[in-house]
């Protein structure tokens, strides 16, 4: 007879008290926190007539056209030569569509979403032309031009080469289901509404400034291409946008915002969550963060693990970044997840993964584990506990700051509660966070880095000639480095863990100002007037009088230069 250790039952017995206990606390959690998302947000809006463009070799777009629903008139355009001239059904469905008239262009071209696509090719004399002027004539006005609403296209590579093409395009690369794809693609007719995802924030935006190129994350992540550089400033297409919140995680300034919701109304639910979690007596929360596509599975996965893991469902796996992230742990959460489906958009996980090992780097310079914050795999999740101690709230108010001041208060408050190191953190390169270092015996003071920097974080001292730094501040976007006309700076990418000494101002240069000679205003730094004067010695405009206007400020330069015309008009001649 085999008997149970009494070691073995209490512990069994303890284990199984504090699940029960942790199941009863996410319950009242999840029950008791309520989400505060704006019950009527901004919307973008979509009218689609149901014109359908058929693209692709003509024995496969005229066996779609006897697939369509009836009632449904396409637009035949013929791109490419018969995929199968051997097909059994080949003169059937020819037959079916003989009253269809097939076009033919060259090199189409497709832009466009839901009800506003357009199609340009080149015709037999080689000259592009608008396909929906050609067939829809009656409906050209002035400023306007007939668009599809609808495009299905057939052909072997899709004319849209991107992760996530539009909403009421469709590229069937086979027939499998081919007539149950097309009614779902015809259904997209009538008026349809969604959400306005985002919030732009232009002034904020490091992309460009004065002409010199900076950041280009954005660009770099997002899925759709709703993103477009416009006249130097970054454009979003509302239509094309379908919320990953990429874009939104990758923008270092929060110059790109989500809003389906906002990061801090998202905070403020996590704060909540994770003290309605503790009331209710839960131990270790673990909060696993979800989008709408890994409902199911997470739900799944879910009635697998312990029960002190907190569900976290929001529009986007990726519209949550880092600063939630770190914000989750200083609210008192053990550890975050992010789960990503299989179907997650190549360059949305790729995100997520650069942004997880920046977050490593900032985990070790806190003290923690580098598991504290990881993708989500569930099998994973139960062979292994979270590394560290148990974790504490730290922080017992929402943050309410931008993005990269939530992100420092929280890390701050880890790093002080766990004595984090204090030598500076080697991160991952194009990270956003960073030096930059001076060659001072170069630098003249210019001050064309202070004039492109988007954060401020170089700036000047005032009406003293100086450089200052605030490393906090620098997202390492490089403008400063590109527009420094003597080669000055270069930067240097790393985290400062200690906040006084990444919060703190420092001098990268300062110099005796040139006052002028009039006001005593300073103008200039001295050494500057100093090698101005140097190489125009010999200069035949700057002798005499003329030579001591260059130690004047611009105003009493100016009165000098009229004092002296208005006593002497003929010196006019010699400007």
């Amino acid at each position: 007879m085999i008997t149970e250790h009494p070691i073995t039952t209490s512990v069994t017995k303890l284990t199984d008290e504090a699940a029960e206990h942790n199941a009863r606390a996410r319950a009242y959690a999840l029950q008791h926190t309520v989400k505060t998302d704006n019950l009527i947000p901004a919307t973008v809006s979509y009218q689609s007539r149901g014109r359908l463009l058929l693209v692709g070799p003509e024995d496969r777009i005229r066996r779609a056209a006897s697939l369509l629903p009836a009632g449904v008139k396409p637009t035949l355009l013929v791109t490419e030569s018969v995929h199968d001239a051997e097909a059994a059904d080949l003169e059937t469905i020819f037959d079916a569509t003989a009253s269809l008239a097939a076009l033919t262009l060259r090199e189409p071209s497709l832009t466009g979403y839901l009800g506003q696509f357009q199609l340009t090719g080149l015709n037999g004399q080689g000259e592009r032309v608008n396909l929906a002027a050609l067939c829809f004539p009656q409906q050209v006005t002035v400023g306007s031009e007939p668009r599809f609403d609808l495009v299905a296209d057939l052909g072997r590579a899709p004319l849209f080469a991107l992760e996530r093409p539009p909403v009421g395009y469709l590229h069937l690369a086979d027939d499998a289901g081919l007539a149950e794809r097309l009614a779902e693609l015809c259904a997209l007719t009538g008026i349809f509404d969604k959400p306005r995802y985002f919030r732009l924030d232009p002034e904020a935006c490091a992309f460009t400034a004065r002409g010199v190129p900076g950041c280009s994350r954005c660009l770099d992540v997002c899925p759709t291409d709703a993103l477009k550089p416009i006249n130097g400033r970054i454009q979003i297409d509302p239509h094309l946008c379908q919320g990953f919140g990429s874009c939104a995680t990758a923008c270092p300034t929060g110059a790109i915002a989500y809003h389906q919701p906002d990061a801090n109304t998202s905070g403020d639910y996590l704060l909540r969550l994770l003290k309605h979690y503790r009331e209710a007596g839960g131990e270790a929360p673990q909060l696993l963060i979800a989008g709408e596509n890994e409902r199911e599975w997470v739900e799944t996965e879910l009635t697998r693990l312990p029960a002190n893991w907190l569900p976290v469902w929001v529009e986007e796996s990726a519209s949550l970044g880092i600063e939630s992230w770190f914000a989750a742990l200083a609210y008192g959460a053990s550890a975050v997840r992010i789960a990503l489906g299989d179907d997650a958009p190549a360059s949305v996980r790729a995100l997520v993964e650069r942004e997880l090992a920046s977050a490593a780097v900032l985990l070790a310079g806190a003290g923690l584990a580098a598991d504290r914050i990881a993708l989500f795999n569930g099998d994973a999740e139960m062979d292994k506990p979270i590394s560290g101690q148990p974790a504490v709230a730290l922080l017992d108010k929402p943050l309410k700051g931008d993005k990269r001041e939530n992100l420092f208060v929280a890390f701050d408050a880890l790093w002080q509660a766990n004595e984090g190191r204090r030598e500076p953190l080697v991160v991952p390169h194009g990270a956003p966070y960073g030096s930059v270092e001076l060659k001072e015996s170069d630098c003249t003071l210019c001050m064309g880095c202070v004039a492109v920097c988007p954060t401020r974080a170089l700036h000047s001292v005032g009406y003293t000639p100086g450089l200052n730094f605030i490393e906090q501040d620098c997202i390492q976007c490089g403008m400063c480095e590109k527009a420094c006309p003597e080669q000055a700076i270069v930067l240097a990418p790393r985290l400062q863990p200690v906040p006084e000494a990444r919060r703190a101002v420092q001098s990268l240069k300062a110099e005796e100002a040139a006052c002028c000679i009039r006001c005593g205003k300073p103008f200039a730094p001295a050494s500057m007037i100093r090698r101005i004067q140097q190489k125009l010695a010999g200069h035949s405009h700057f002798q005499n009088e003329a030579a001591q206007r260059l130690l004047m400020c611009e105003e009493c330069r100016v009165k000098d230069v009229f004092a002296a015309l208005a006593a002497d008009p003929a010196a006019q001649l010699k400007i």
